[in-house]
């Protein structure tokens, strides 16, 4: 098998795989803030490969204000760059893998991808305030309808095997069934969430139900090609603003 057929096995349908000078192009269904889709490189060199970005994300990250010379924000970078196995590389302005030999690199993909997702987040600190209310108000209507039954975890990588994933609720029942919820706020939480789902088919885990609760699925802050794309995924998708009662019993259904 090609790479460019490993990659297209691993990546979910929508991607583009073009040959291109420097290796392969994988042109994804999703978008970067700034609108244009969402593109990264395999770089081939002496049999060997690595992943990186376009050369662009971290001129748009500035053009778009981050400071990278907050300490803060530096340091998020750095926590996330570790948590995915990224570095960005100075001398080229780009964020990458380490060099790999070639069969490896299908299966860092979804890793990757989910760095160039997460790497957005950087730009909405301070947007952080009402979307964490939500998230609040989902937990706690979740630790009381499973109150006895379940452990409530928040904020945590269940999953050792994919510690790139950071589920916003997870419900760890007593029968050993887990419910990892994600909070649909952005589109980068969208394709998290669709993201942590292929890779849970991809590794053939299947003690865990991922969820997509949205906060209104018809609001603004998750484009409608993103929410197309989490609909027709394996996702169990919820809607907070069209019914609470209705989005907390449907999690409950599923280990009942």
């Amino acid at each position: 098998m090609s790479l460019a057929e490993e990659i297209c096995e691993v990546v979910c349908e929508g991607f583009k795989v073009r040959k291109v000078p420097v290796g392969y192009s994988v042109l994804t269904p999703w978008t970067w803030f700034s609108g244009e889709p969402l593109t990264f490189f395999i770089r081939e060199e002496k049999g060997q490969a690595r992943l990186e970005d376009s050369g662009l994300l971290v001129a748009d990250l500035q053009g778009m204000g981050l400071d990278l010379g907050s300490e803060n924000r530096r340091a998020l970078l750095a926590s996330l760059l570790t948590e995915h196995r990224a570095f960005l590389d100075d001398d080229d302005s780009q964020f990458a893998t380490e060099w790999m030999t070639i069969d490896r690199v299908a299966s860092r993909i979804p890793e990757f991808l989910s760095f160039l997702l997460r790497v957005q987040d950087l730009l909405f600190l301070n947007r952080d305030k009402v979307r964490s209310t939500f998230k609040e108000d989902l937990a706690s209507a979740i630790q009381d309808r499973f109150e006895g039954e379940a452990e409530i975890i928040l904020g945590q990588a269940p999953i050792p095997r994919l510690p790139q994933y950071i589920v916003d609720i997870l419900v760890a029942h007593r029968d050993g069934r887990n419910i990892a919820i994600f909070a649909g706020v952005s589109d980068v939480s969208v394709l998290q969430a669709v993201l942590f789902q292929k890779e849970l088919q991809i590794k053939g885990i299947d003690d865990f139900k991922a969820f997509l609760i949205f906060e209104d699925m018809n609001g603004a802050r998750v484009s409608q090609r993103n929410r197309s794309i989490a609909i027709n995924s394996d996702l169990e998708i919820g809607d907070w603003g069209g019914g609470r009662l209705e989005v907390v019993e449907k999690v409950y259904r599923h280990v009942h």
